[in-house]
C-alpha cells in the first residue's frame, strides 16, 4: 500500500523540523513537500538535513503551488500572516488541511468554517494527545466543581513564543466558560494594580515566557479547604508533530468537514 503524501508548511521552524521527524519514522504517511517563507536562507536545502536526519530528497521551498500539486494532505504550521493564502491554496486545489497555526484571529475561524464546506480541516490549537485529554479533563471539573471553586489558568512557553496567552490556554478558556457557563466578560488576563475582591465567576489568564521551555498548561481549581491542580507539560515537540500526522492521516480520504483532535483521536 502506498505512503499518504504529506506536504508540510512551516517546514523552516521547530514544528516544521518535528513533522518532518516524525513523517521519516512513519508507517502510513510521507513528506511530499516541505514549504517555508519566501527569501528563507535555507530555501533549497534538504528537508531531512534542516530537521537533524538523514537526506530525505525533498528541498525546502516557497512554492505552495506545487507543494498543492505533489501532496495528497498539508499540514500547516507555519505564521497567522499568510494564512489566508495558504487556506486559499488548499482549496483551490481541494486538499485536506491540518491547521496547526496559532494566533489565528475570529475572521480568519470564519474563513475556516466556511471553507470546511468544501475540504476536510482539523482545526486544533494544540495537536498533542495529553493535551486533548488535559481539554476534557478541564471540561470534567469545571461541570463538577462550577462556581464553588476560584479558577486560574497559567500557560508557561519558550521565550522566542509570540502570541500570549497560547492558543492551548484560549481554549482552556473557552472549555472553562462553557462548562461553567460564564462569558467573557468573566475572564482577566494578567493583573496589575489594586483590585477589588474577586469576583465569584472569575476567570485569570496568565502567561509566562522565558527560557526554552516546549510548552506547559495548568488550570487551577481553589476553594477555602482544598486546590486540584490538572497540569500538562510537553517535553518534546514531536508529541504535537505525532499529533499533526495523526490528524492528516484522519483527513485522508474525507470529503469535506470541520473537525477537531477529539476526532482524531476518537475521545
Amino acid at each position: 500500500m502506498s505512503k499518504i503524501k504529506v506536504g508540510v508548511i512551516g517546514a523552516g521552524g521547530r514544528m516544521g523540523k518535528a513533522i518532518i521527524q516524525v513523517l521519516a519514522l512513519s508507517k502510513k504517511s510521507e513528506l511530499s513537500a516541505a514549504v517555508v517563507r519566501d527569501g528563507a536562507i535555507y530555501t533549497g536545502f534538504d528537508s531531512g538535513n534542516h530537521a537533524g536526519i538523514k537526506e530525505t530528497g525533498i528541498l525546502l521551498s516557497s512554492n505552495l503551488q506545487k507543494a498543492c500539486e505533489d501532496s495528497e494532505v498539508l499540514i500547516d504550521f507555519s505564521t497567522h500572516t499568510g494564512f489566508e493564502s495558504i487556506l486559499n491554496a488548499a482549496l483551490q486545489n481541494h486538499k485536506p488541511l491540518v491547521i496547526g497555526t496559532t494566533g489565528l484571529t475570529d475572521s480568519d475561524k470564519a474563513l475556516i468554517q466556511s471553507a470546511s464546506q468544501t475540504i476536510p480541516i482539523v482545526f486544533s490549537p494544540n495537536m498533542s494527545v495529553g493535551v486533548n485529554l488535559l481539554f476534557k479533563l478541564t471540561e470534567i471539573a469545571a461541570k463538577v466543581l462550577h462556581e464553588d471553586f476560584d479558577i486560574e489558568v497559567l500557560d508557561i512557553h519558550h521565550r522566542h513564543k509570540k502570541d500570549a496567552p497560547s492558543g492551548t490556554a484560549m481554549y482552556l478558556k473557552e472549555v472553562l466558560l462553557a462548562a461553567s457557563k460564564r462569558s467573557e466578560d468573566n475572564v482577566i488576563y494578567g493583573r496589575h494594580g489594586m483590585y477589588p475582591e474577586r469576583d465569584q465567576k472569575e476567570i485569570a489568564m496568565h502567561t509566562m515566557r522565558a527560557g526554552e521551555v516546549v510548552g506547559e498548561h495548568t488550570v487551577y481549581f481553589f476553594s477555602p479547604e482544598e486546590r486540584i491542580e490538572i497540569t500538562h507539560r510537553a517535553q518534546d515537540r514531536k508529541t504535537f508533530a505525532s499529533g499533526a500526522v495523526k490528524a492528516a492521516e484522519f483527513l485522508h480520504g474525507k470529503s469535506k468537514g470541520l473537525y477537531n483532535m477529539f476526532d482524531v483521536l476518537g475521545i
